[in-house]
């Protein structure tokens, strides 16, 4: 109903000019034949992944609670701390002087309960910046303890920090001088009215007097998407979900690499129970639990139906991005065990059930069959380090991969000009730009020669309208959230991405996600808190193109060149269900009209699905560019649908500053 308001709201003031002076839209005539010209590969569109501005923990991986075990901090440190805080008096300090609940996770929560003291009091959790608490959800919750001094009940319970008010609770009797772990559920009959929640651990004082009581490896979940258990949180994963993304590449980019070689991502410390898991500093500046681990990526590229393209490390690490470290490369000499540490991480995914150690321990932890797997990237922008990955890494990983797994599929991470051996025949290429530099490069594909080589478009996105800034910074004219402007030129770019797909296999927008408390990059395809979700209009173009998908692309007249600015197309047809789709985006300040034709007859009506101004905010009387926590719905796609007269034209106003995709019944 808003935006049925906000149509009418339109359509008045384009009547009155409000929006600017009326004119005339120019028109262009463009002829859609059935010759098609490239088949459109199913992984074109998807996502890049790291763990990055709490994207993972706290974000996708559907944890509640921060700093769950104590994980990457100093024992004794105030700040080992985070996440956690006293409840009527407690003393709360991280040791690690008491053994810990494994030897991946040595670090403990003493809590000390003062001598003289009556009533509960204990310690709280506040989550990720809050916790969402639902009527009719099952939270799932456990943690280990142990104490020689107290042996009582313990209280469990999700609180409203401001209010105080108890949505549910549990009390828990058992605990001994041995580590114990207490598991239960949380079934809250009242939905809070905010996420100003914490998970609250509390005992009786009197009982607990003078007593030290320690605790370990906490946990709360709520619902999971599709019930998987240790899985991801539901309202981010259903809107990756309703994307359709056909690729997932993972565990990045940067947080591939670690800040060292030691502190790179393990693929082997991050499987099986959650105790077993010892996380490690992420190359973002917080604490990977690494909750979120292979298999879980594995199992949501299945649950997505998502390729996998897997990141492998191949000898350096982020240090290694400046001219001025002294931090090394890996030796020649050196990389074998990082050669071999792959090429059981693959085994790992790939082998059949039983057939190995690796492929039984896969089983051990619940996935009997093995994964399909494909691709294999090797590093992430090696352009910084080129001259040894040139030289000696690209070769020893791909010459001794490709030995055990022939059928694997490798992916360069240099400068497309560097030469590689052997050849490199897929390419990961990154850019970050301005919105021009995604209008000319809508072309960049149409004239490369057609000799094998692939590339995947890795990460890409319009981060700033600032020409003077070295974009690669975070700082410098960054815009904090994707605007309409960036949108459109985002989707120039895809147009000539679908129309050369026979070069281009895969694209993957990045970043992904971004916690509105703690983010290190913006813009990002979406934006979250502990409850709320904001999708982006990046995010809708994505959507639309990726719901929207041919199998091949069909030539058109003119064809889409640099003379069609700022008009951007692409046509495909899809002979599963014989629908043809028309991609437009109209980077100009005029609307324009396309007088279309067509040599096939096409169907009595059409849809079209429309992203583009007024980006009028709601009841607000001010104009928004972008969807902000202000106004998460200020840009949105709209559905429509038209009747078409003559089977073979009409013509379409295309409006300014938006991407349109039109869809027709055809037979061709």
């Amino acid at each position: 109903m808003v935006w049925k308001n906000i149509l009418v709201l339109t359509a008045l003031l384009n009547l009155y000019g409000v929006w600017g002076s009326i004119q005339a839209p120019s028109a262009l005539n463009l002829r859609i034949t059935k010759n098609k010209t490239v088949d459109i590969p199913s992984t074109l569109y998807g996502y890049m992944w790291e763990d990055i501005n709490q994207s993972g923990d706290g974000g996708l991986y559907a944890e509640l609670l921060q700093n769950r075990a104590f994980q990457g901090v100093i024992p004794g440190t105030q700040a080992a701390l985070f996440g956690w805080q006293p409840f009527q008096g407690a003393w709360l300090s991280v040791t690690s002087d008491t053994q810990g609940v494994s030897s991946a996770l040595p670090n403990s929560l003493e809590v000390d309960i003062p001598s003289f003291v009556n009533g509960p009091i204990g310690f709280e959790n506040t989550g990720y910046w809050g916790i969402k608490v639902q009527s009719g959800w099952t939270y799932t919750a456990s943690f280990y303890a142990k104490s020689s001094t107290f042996s009582g009940s313990i209280t469990a319970s999700l609180t409203s920090s401001t209010t105080g008010q108890v949505f549910s609770t549990q009390t828990l009797k058992g605990i001994n001088s041995k580590w114990k772990q207490f598991t239960f559920q949380f079934t809250p009959n009242t939905t809070a009215p905010d996420t100003e929640n914490v998970f609250r651990i509390t005992v009786n004082g009197a009982d607990a007097q003078g007593a030290s009581i320690f605790f370990g490896m906490f946990s709360l979940f709520p619902p999971t998407f599709r019930g998987r258990e240790n899985g991801m949180r539901i309202d981010l994963a259903e809107a990756f979900a309703a994307t359709r993304p056909s690729v997932w590449r993972f565990p990045g980019g940067n947080n591939l690499e670690g800040g060292s070689w030691d502190t790179r991502w393990k693929w082997n410390e991050t499987i099986g129970p959650i105790e077993n898991r010892p996380g490690r500093i992420g190359d973002w500046s917080y604490p990977n639990t690494d909750g979120l681990g292979l298999l879980e990526y594995l199992n949501w590229a299945e649950d997505l139906g998502a390729e996998p393209i897997l990141g492998i490390w191949a000898g350096i690490s982020i240090a290694n991005y400046s001219e001025l470290s002294s931090w090394p490369v890996v030796p020649e000499d050196e990389l074998k065990p990082y050669v071999d540490d792959a090429i059981n991480e693959i085994h790992f995914i790939t082998d059949p059930a039983g057939s190995s150690d690796l492929a039984k321990l896969r089983e051990q932890y619940g996935r009997k069959e093995p994964y399909a797997l494909t691709f294999i990237e090797v590093g992430n922008e090696d352009q910084f380090q080129p001259d040894s990955y040139a030289a000696y890494r690209w070769n020893a990983f791909v010459s001794a991969i490709s030995a055990e797994f022939p059928h694997l599929e490798f992916l360069a991470t240099t400068q497309p000009s560097t030469a590689l051996n052997p050849a490199y025949k897929r390419i990961d290429f990154h850019q970050y730009a301005v919105p021009q530099w995604f209008h000319d490069a809508a072309f960049m594909f149409d004239d490369y020669p057609r000799n094998g080589t692939k590339w995947f478009i890795g990460e890409y996105a319009v981060t700033s309208t600032n020409t003077s800034c070295n974009l690669g910074a975070i700082s410098c004219g960054r815009l904090a959230f994707p605007t309409l402007e960036g949108a459109a030129a985002e989707a120039a770019f895809m147009t000539g991405m679908e129309r050369n797909s026979d070069v281009v296999f895969a694209s993957a927008y990045a970043p992904s996600l971004q916690h509105l408390r703690n983010f290190q990059w913006s813009p990002d395809i979406m934006s979250f808190t502990a409850g709320t979700l904001i999708k982006s209009a990046s995010y809708f173009v994505q959507q639309m193109f990726s719901a929207n998908r041919g199998t091949q692309v069909l030539e058109t007249t003119p064809a889409s060149t640099n003379d069609s600015f700022p008009l951007f197309w692409v046509a495909s047809h899809n002979n599963k269900t014989n629908a043809m789709f028309l991609k437009v985006s109209n980077v100009g300040s005029d609307d324009i009209v396309f007088d279309l034709s067509f040599d096939f007859p096409v169907g009595g009506f059409g849809t079209a699905i429309t992203l583009a101004n007024p980006p009028l905010t709601v009841n607000s009387g001010v104009f928004s560019v972008a969807n902000t926590p202000e106004y998460p719905e200020a840009i949105v796609p709209v559905s429509s649908a038209f009747a078409i007269v003559d089977p073979t034209k009409f013509n379409y106003t295309f409006p300014a500053q938006s991407v349109t995709v039109l869809s027709l019944s055809v037979k061709i």
